[in-house]
This record gives structure tokens, sequence and C-alpha cells, in this order.
């Protein structure tokens, strides 16, 4: 991403989970920089957990555990928000102690022409977060829907709504941050 001319043949740009401290050392600045210009130009981005708190303005993750915590904004910021988690406690790295099965409500009104959708699904979780205050935010910036929310009561403090996947329109690009695992 450094180093590479990506942006012109670049469909997706998709960031995995695990841990999102990574990208921030080794991204920040020029490389989130070349991030937000290609998904601002046309591009698109699509975060799964880690990657959902990498691109959201703020991660909280884990507050309060001292051997876990990270705190702090987020460059790119295309979810102009906080994501925080563990949305459920028990998270531990390299494990799948924490893993669990989330229910998600489907938003099916944002899928316009997928009859089949239904409105509820089953996801792989394990460890990421909630946008939080995302439907107060969605209701004053059209540039972001929600587009499933957890489904079951979380650990930590949601705010408005308990969004899993949010769509953000980044100039004449978009980002999907995930939660949970969709994929």
């Amino acid at each position: 991403l450094l180093k590479e001319p990506w942006q012109p043949t670049c469909a997706l740009l998709v960031f995995p989970g695990g841990a999102d401290l990574g990208y921030c050392r080794v991204l920040n600045g020029y490389g989130n920089k070349l991030i937000e210009q290609y998904v601002r130009r046309g591009g698109a981005y699509l975060g799964f957990c880690a990657g959902g708190y990498y691109g959201s303005a703020r991660c909280e993750f884990e507050v309060g555990n001292s051997g876990m915590e990270v705190v702090g904004s987020r460059e790119l910021a295309f979810y102009p928000g906080t994501c925080r988690g563990g949305a459920w406690k028990g998270f531990e790295y390299e494990s799948e102690k924490g893993a669990k099965v989330a229910r998600l409500k489907v938003m099916k009104e944002k899928f316009e022409g997928l009859k089949e959708l239904t409105s509820s699904v089953a996801c792989y979780y394990n460890g990421g977060g909630v946008f939080v205050d995302a439907n107060k935010i969605a209701a004053e910036n059209w540039n972001v829907q929600v587009l499933a929310e957890y489904e079951d009561p979380l650990d930590v403090d949601p705010g408005q709504g308990k969004a899993a996947i949010v769509y953000c329109k980044v100039g004449e690009g978009r980002a999907i941050l995930t939660g949970p695992h969709p994929e």
C-alpha cells in the first residue's frame, strides 16, 4: 500500500480482523492519506472487525482491561463516530474462547431489489465492536446508514441502536464497516 501503485487497479480494499494497532503503526500519515484519497475518488473499503475499528473516527476496545485496552482516534474516520468493543466479554487474542454466534437484524429496506433477503442472520463474532450512536448519526448525516444491528444485549454501551454493520458514503466512494465477521 505504501510503495506500489495499487489504486488504479483496486476494486475493493479489504482490511481484515486481528488488531488495528498494526495498521496504525504502518499506515498512519502517508498510508492513510493514500487510502482516504482512493475511497474519496470512487474506491471502496471493506473493514471486518479490526478493519471496522480502524475505519472509524475513534476506537474504544476493552476499556478498563489493562492488558488489552486500546483507545484512540483513527485517521480514516469513514464512520464519523466511535467503534466500541468487544461487544461481548471474553475475547482473547489468538483464541476462539470469546467467539460466538451473533444474531443480526438486517435492515432490509436498505437492500432494495433483494427480495430473498432474510431479516435475521447468524454471523461469526470474535472481538468486534458496535458503532456507537449509529442511529443518531445516520439520522443527522445522510452519508451513514445502518445495515444491520446486533439482536442480543451487548456488554458495552452502544448509544442509540446496536449497529453491527454500517455503510458510509465517502466523497465518490464508499466504506462498509463491520463488527462481526459475515465473510
